[in-house]
């Protein structure tokens, strides 16, 4: 059976961390092995089966587990799997997760336990409801975005939200054993987070099947509800966003029209065109000018 040691996998000895993205295709499988640091997985999307320490577990969306060192494993996809992999040395929280571990919650949320103590086994999961899927996605999406882009500082700003998502499963292993909230209550609370889920992420080519997904929701049930507590659809909403965008890009960059409006999202020029003066009753490049001259 395969050990992979950190220096193979891991940023540095200074820096013990690294955080990918997997898309595991239908029917693929990683072999047995172990590993040196700790493996925390966050399932995007899809379905599979994880062998840990020779029991199989059913894997799917919303889960979220820690594979501890030296713990032989191994994963089986069904039809698809994306996955979330960060990779640490435990030294690299030692200090903070030490700090941590006076908060109730926080010890009380099985996956962190692990850093703290010697012996632990794999007895469950957590499966995180659409309303906190879409939370931990963005949590995960602005450190992968820190650690892939490496500028100033981030290994500090890794670390904080790093512990920043423990905390928040801290508060989800909580809620899930005191706090369960309402049908509708959490309803509303899922539209809201998918709203500011897609302003986030308002260039990329999120479909309405894609954000349905992302709450648990059928499409029409989705646009419905979607309607009903922001006032406009989906593409309403994120188009309203993009043109906002693109206005301030228009005024505080040199970038062309064609640029800005690629950069914001809309790979076709002319509907751009046409849908920033359907919103603002000026096409794009006389509402440059005329701001320009104000």
């Amino acid at each position: 059976m395969t050990r992979f040691q950190n220096e193979s996998y891991l940023e540095a000895h200074d820096f013990p961390f690294h955080l990918e993205q997997y898309t595991f295709k239908k029917k693929e499988s990683v072999k047995p092995h172990s590993h040196e640091f700790v493996e925390f997985v966050y399932v995007v999307e899809g379905s599979g089966r994880h062998i840990y320490a020779g029991s199989e577990y059913l894997i799917q969306e919303g889960d979220v587990f820690v594979i501890e060192p030296d713990v032989e494993h191994a994963y089986f996809v069904d039809e698809h799997l994306i996955v979330y992999n960060i990779l640490f040395a435990p030294s690299i929280l030692s200090h903070e997760l030490q700090s941590l571990s006076n908060v109730t919650s926080f010890v009380d949320f099985f996956y962190v336990e692990p850093f703290l103590r010697q012996s632990v086994h794999f007895q469950s999961h957590l499966r995180l409801n659409p309303h906190q899927r879409i939370e931990m996605k963005q949590l995960l999406d602005r450190i992968l975005s820190e650690y892939t882009e490496k500028m100033l500082g981030y290994r500090l700003l890794v670390k904080t939200r790093l512990i920043e998502m423990f905390v928040f499963l801290s508060r989800c292993y909580d809620q899930m054993l005191h706090k369960p909230m309402t049908a509708l209550a959490s309803e509303h609370k899922i539209i809201e987070r998918v709203a500011e889920f897609i302003e986030l992420h308002h260039a990329n080519p999120l479909s309405l099947a894609q954000v349905s997904q992302m709450c648990g929701m059928s499409q029409s049930a989705f646009t419905s509800r979607f309607k009903q507590y922001m006032g406009k659809t989906f593409i309403e909403f994120r188009n309203e966003i993009r043109i906002r965008i693109a206005k301030e890009l228009m005024l505080s960059t040199n970038s062309n029209i064609l640029q800005i409006a690629q950069e914001v999202g809309f790979d076709d020029l002319s509907f751009f065109n046409k849908l920033f003066k359907q919103m603002n009753g000026i096409s794009p490049g006389k509402f440059r000018k005329s701001q320009k001259e104000a």
